[in-house]
């Protein structure tokens, strides 16, 4: 219903404002004026100029300590929505400019657009009050008549009792798809300092009251791209989340207020529970799975390449190589692999075969029993292989850093000689853990100099993972991977420093390093402009189990690479595939893909630079982690890595 009267409109009005008070994704708030407003009649007021006690300046950070999500997969997580502070990070040097921060967030395609996570459904995915999917009965609908045009401002109040007792009773998220029927609608949102943001207020069954406040409201528009979570206003249809309710409940009304009414024939505003895809698939089991405990005698596998168990009593000396190598130089490899001359086993790939070629002093083996940085051990006697990247000296804003990341793993893993360039299938498994920090801030977030007058913002984002590899001196990198070149598949990480507790705080939303595939690629298969979205690389897309790898706890992470078939006479077919399954469910997969083309690049042999060779096909694993982009790490961090194996065939999660 609409608000009544003017004396309720205005009543109502004061009340909505308070909600600022504990601010957008605050705790839920008692209020004792919530059973008053459905006592009313039920007639439209205009608020032409609503009385309104204003929010202070600028948009409340959330409460301080907010919990860090709880569950192991970002479709696990209490909320749906990630949301930010503010749109932009102030600009904080004088040449400088603000930094973007709304890009996390739904999309009309994306559930979570930095987690990759899609709906089903463009424009979002639902369940109506009678349970249909995509059904058309709303859970409330408003009628939203009145004075019309963009500055005609009228406050709303509608039951909602039905929508929050199945919220609860089913532990959904109070999240609602809002449409405009029949007329085009505004709403106010969170961040507006004039109008108050939508609320819900509860009666409990067990007689408590509670304010349910608005945590995000985000635009649901075929013509953006990316998430629109801060505008003051936004056109409905919107995506709208609050705080879930905490016990069953007597009554519900949710209260807001459109900012703009345009005509039409008995307009109303509706809602849906909002109802995205959730992966249940069942983990899928493979080679290890008919192993011992831990990979014991997994190596015995006809299809099994290599298995590394890290269990306790190991040293880093048993899966490395010591000896430091220049593995982007030809001179270190045998000859008769590039054809310039007879077998040399001195050299790569049969040094050091099976272990890990260029590690640094960053790189240790840790036992079960090391407790730093945030370290459990997988199952009891198995270590982990601990990388560390420290911060960089002093950075904080105006550092002047140059153009370098900070590299803190770039080991080599190489595959016997009769598979070195040809093998065209591989299956890398591994068990990672996100060691500390848990969690970041727009604190960690410098605006830092390339050089005097050219400011950026640190990254909070890099490559990592290990993955399959032919990157040479020419191509692999930097946009520089596909055609005759050479290529890689290594993994990307973002992190949100968003402060709110939201559910990608505490993670790395993970994904394919696909902008490398770009000019050298054919034509239609240039993956770092795809769609003009790099969600379309991350790892959530089949129902956010593996949007997010949350930090102090351990994922089994599987990919897949297919490499297109290639031919000197026909030079590719568009028939490669890469997939990614995170505890034994596949999260993510991409065919029709283009890797490689042939012939190889001629290129003159340099002793000291590295070609690409054979049929282009796998020549190894590359375990490389970078922070970068082109500013260095803020923060130190850890990654674990154990379990690893590759094969020619799925080798599924170990029996621990």
């Amino acid at each position: 219903m609409q608000f009544n009267s003017r004396r309720l409109a205005l009543k109502t009005a004061v009340a909505m404002s308070s909600t600022w008070l504990s601010g957008c994704g605050g705790s839920e708030a008692e209020d004792a004026t919530a059973s008053n407003l459905a006592t009313e009649d039920a007639t439209a007021v205009k608020l032409a100029k609503p009385i309104l006690t204003p929010p202070p300046a600028g948009v409340p950070p959330g409460p301080a300590g907010v919990p860090l999500p709880a569950g192991a997969y970002r479709s696990a997580q209490p909320y749906l929505f990630q949301s930010v502070p503010s749109q932009v990070i102030p600009n904080r040097l004088p040449d400088g400019r603000a930094y973007y921060w709304d890009n996390y967030g739904p999309t009309d395609r994306f559930v979570d657009y930095q987690a990759g996570w899609r709906w089903t459904n463009r424009g979002g995915d639902w369940i109506d009050s009678k349970l249909v999917r995509q059904g058309t009965s709303p859970w409330f609908s408003a009628p939203s008549a009145g004075a019309y045009g963009a500055t005609a401002v009228m406050g709303y109040q509608v039951d909602v009792t039905l929508a929050l007792n199945h919220c609860f009773s089913q532990a959904r998220w109070c999240a609602f798809s809002m449409v405009a029927k029949n007329a085009a609608r505004a709403i106010a949102t969170p961040f507006n300092l004039v109008h108050a943001a939508p609320f819900i207020d509860v009666v409990y069954k067990s007689g408590a009251k509670a304010r349910l406040a608005c945590r995000m409201v985000a635009s649901n528009s075929p013509s953006s791209t990316t998430p629109s979570t801060t505008a003051v206003t936004m056109s409905l249809p919107v995506f709208a989340e609050f705080d879930r309710p905490r016990e069953a409940v007597a009554s519900a009304s949710l209260s807001y207020v459109l900012t703009e009414h345009w005509s039409g024939s008995n307009p109303t505003v509706d809602g849906f529970l909002l109802d995205p895809p959730v992966n249940s698939e069942a983990p899928r089991k493979g080679l290890a799975a008919t192993a011992g405990r831990l990979d014991e005698n997994l190596a015995s596998q006809p299809a099994v390449i290599g298995v590394h168990r890290y269990v306790d009593g190991t040293k880093l000396s048993d899966f490395a190589n010591m000896e430091p190598l220049n593995i982007n130089a030809e001179h270190v490899y045998d000859p008769a692999i590039y054809g310039t001359g007879p077998q040399d086993l001195s050299k790569l790939p049969h040094a050091g075969l099976g272990k890990w070629i260029n590690v640094s002093s960053a790189w240790s083996v840790v036992p079960s029993s090391f407790t730093g940085q945030g370290f459990k051990p997988l199952s009891p006697g198995l270590g982990a292989l601990r990388i560390q990247m420290p911060a960089g000296d002093n950075v904080v804003d105006g550092t002047i850093v140059g153009s370098a990341g900070t590299l803190a793993g770039n080991g080599m893993i190489f595959l016997p000689e009769p598979l070195f360039g040809k093998l065209g299938r591989i299956f890398v498994r591994y068990y990672f853990r996100l060691g500390s920090p848990a969690r970041v801030l727009a604190a960690d977030r410098k605006q830092v100099l390339h050089m005097p007058g050219a400011s950026t913002w640190t990254n909070m984002a890099g490559k990592f993972g290990i993955a399959p590899d032919h990157n040479t001196s020419l191509g692999g990198v930097s946009g520089s991977s596909g055609g005759g070149y050479g290529w890689q598949l290594r993994h990307s990480w973002y992190e949100c420093d968003a402060g709110l507790g939201g559910p990608d705080e505490g993670a790395w939303t993970p994904g394919f390093h696909l902008y490398d595939y770009f000019y050298r690629n054919p034509p239609g298969h240039n993956y770092g402009n795809a769609d003009g979205s790099i969600a379309d690389e991350q790892w959530g897309q089949r129902g956010g189990s593996g949007g997010a790898l949350y930090a102090d706890r351990w994922y089994c992470i599987e990919t897949e690479l297919k490499l297109n078939s290639a031919t000197n006479s026909t030079g590719y077919t568009a028939d490669g595939e890469i997939r990614t399954w995170v505890d034994g469910r596949l999260a993510y997969e991409k065919t029709g893909m283009v890797f490689r083309t042939l012939p190889i690049a001629n290129v003159a042999y340099n002793a000291n630079n590295l070609r690409a060779c054979r049929e282009l096909g796998v020549r190894g694993l590359w375990l490389n982690w970078f922070h970068g982009g082109k500013t260095q790490s803020t923060i130190d961090r850890t990654i674990f890595y154990t379990g690893l194996a590759w094969s020619k065939e799925y080798i599924g999660p170990s029996n621990l």
